[in-house]
């Protein structure tokens, strides 16, 4: 019985860190999480990591739509080649600035690749022959750039944060009284 009442102690201190542990997130999880769900399309979450007024600017619905990466299939295969890392963190008071650097396909250059030569009036006509031929474009483009030499593009962008009531959370405008 005692060893049954320890358990159930440790797994309620268990529980009660972990729970603390969400509450109180630092900057770098909050943008962290913020990005990981913004890059895998889970917007409503994503939404949950902004500041208040920024939800008060756009409602999750207006986010969801401004976000949405759209089908599921291809966002899955062009995030799987993204990728961040928070290289520096300010943090004065109640606001933080991240530097992050992020790391993506070229996607201007692999579109170039894929429309060359796919003008609307060089598609043929026929059902069958325009699939050939599309089929074919998508296939060159593949066996150009194999998933490990897609050209890829890395940027440093800054992203903000401030602190509110609930913690740490992302604001997508720069803070007036900036780092």
């Amino acid at each position: 019985m005692a060893a049954l009442i320890l358990l159930a102690a440790m797994l309620l201190l268990f529980i009660v860190l972990l729970i603390r542990r969400g509450v109180h997130l630092s900057p770098w999880d909050v943008l962290s999480n913020y990005l990981t769900r913004t890059i895998s399309g889970r917007t409503e979450e994503a939404y949950h990591y902004l500041s208040s007024k920024n939800k008060t600017d756009h409602s999750l619905q207006d986010y969801q739509t401004g976000h949405s990466l759209g089908s599921g299939l291809i966002a899955n295969l062009l995030a799987r080649n993204i990728s961040f890392t928070v290289e520096k963190m300010d943090i004065r008071n109640d606001q933080a600035a991240a530097v992050v650097t992020l790391r993506a396909p070229d996607f201007k250059q692999i579109m170039g690749d894929v429309f060359q030569g796919i003008a609307p009036d060089r598609i043929p006509e026929r059902n069958l022959e325009a699939f050939i031929f599309l089929c074919r474009k998508i296939s060159h483009y593949l066996d150009k750039y194999p998933r490990d030499a897609t050209p890829m593009k890395t940027s440093t962008e800054t992203y903000h944060l401030i602190r509110e009531k609930g913690g740490w959370k992302v604001c997508l405008e720069e803070i007036q009284d900036s780092l």
